[in-house]
């Protein structure tokens, strides 16, 4: 199994390598010369791993990279087979369909969402489409667009991108045959006025929508339609405990593999809140684990849903947990050092 870091300021991606639990895990690879690669994905089917770097180069802010690397089987290691332009600024969020045929791009500072098609190789070609987004919120932090994070259905029907600037979950139709993006029937979803809508968790096999809310430390889980094309509020819930009062900006929301729990990070109350999905899709809160290190900006569980990667930024390391059936998580003792880890991916 095989744990890949990305960090963000950093010039760095780590690849680990773990043989078990309580045996100590091996740093196998530093891939050098990156500006940033605070998010990664792999793709669904193929050995190929993507970042989103922030910029693309010292000298030229004004856009981001993807970078799209080959991962060797038995080693784990990484092999740069493509790098081009994100067709926006300060890239955050890259995705891939789960057809394995698009490439997902979310640039805040575009502020656009792009779609890449891939080749057979799982390379992407040039964009289908730019769209850029449009709007504000009422807070000073939302004086423009700022879409943060992009993800396309289980069908491959309909790309969503969360828009922190807007308070809006975006719903864009895709052409099945050309990867066109149209504004849906449904053109957006609305989380509460300053809320600050972050990252989304698709939980298909309950017909959710789990979004988490960046500036007023909520959760908000939507009905969808897959037929419609429609998101309807069920809940929004708040990500820290009662009475908490400190600074907290939430990051990241998973869902697990049986779309029964349900996890946040919380920067600031420094934990990570469990949660199970109650009738009728609501969540109903387990715990808030502490994430034993400053700043958790990301959450990821392997394809078992047994081990569980928190990346504590401000503490440095990417923390190990194990996760019981009954969706609590375990710190395992054992952590990854790494540069300012954002985002790690288990792949196994």
């Amino acid at each position: 199994m095989f744990v890949y870091v990305g960090g963000m300021p950093t010039d760095k991606l780590a690849v680990w390598s773990l043989e078990g639990e309580g045996k100590p895990a091996a740093l196998v690879q530093e891939v050098d010369g990156l500006f940033s690669p605070s998010f990664l994905c792999r793709h669904p089917q193929l050995p190929r791993l993507y970042a989103a770097e922030r910029q693309w180069s010292e000298a030229d802010p004004s856009s981001g990279a993807v970078t799209t690397f080959s991962i060797e089987r038995d080693s784990g290691r990484l092999t740069v087979v493509d790098r081009r332009r994100s067709q926006g600024a300060f890239t955050a969020h890259v995705n891939v369909s789960p057809d394995g045929r698009f490439l997902l791009v979310a640039n805040p500072r575009g502020p656009t969402v792009a779609l890449f098609p891939l080749d057979e190789a799982g390379c992407p070609q040039g964009a289908v489409q730019v769209v850029r987004h449009a709007g504000r919120g009422p807070l000073d932090r939302q004086a423009a667009p700022w879409p943060h994070s992009c993800y396309m259905d289980a069908a491959n029907l309909r790309l969503f991108a969360c828009d922190l600037g807007s308070d809006r979950v975006m719903i864009y139709d895709v052409d099945g045959a050309t990867g066109a993006l149209a504004p849906g029937a449904q053109p957006f979803a609305q989380v509460c006025s300053g809320a600050g809508a972050r990252h989304m968790a698709l939980n298909s096999g309950q017909g959710l929508a789990h979004v988490v809310n960046e500036l007023d430390s909520t959760a908000s889980t939507f009905r969808y339609d897959p037929a419609a094309g429609t998101l309807a509020i069920v809940q929004t819930i708040s990500t820290v405990p009662a009475g908490f009062s400190g600074a907290n900006l939430p990051a990241e929301i998973l869902v697990d593999p049986t779309g029964r729990h349900v996890y946040v990070t919380n920067r600031g109350h420094d934990s990570i809140a469990c949660f199970a999905v109650g009738a009728a899709g609501r969540l109903e809160l387990i715990a808030h684990v502490p994430s034993r290190g400053e700043t958790p900006r990301h959450i990821a569980m392997s394809p078992d849903g047994t081990l569980v990667a928190v990346s504590n930024q401000g503490a440095g390391a990417v923390r190990l947990f194990d996760r019981g059936a009954n969706g609590l998580i375990e710190d395992r003792n054992q952590a990854l050092p790494a540069l300012n880890p954002t985002c790690a991916v288990i792949f196994s």
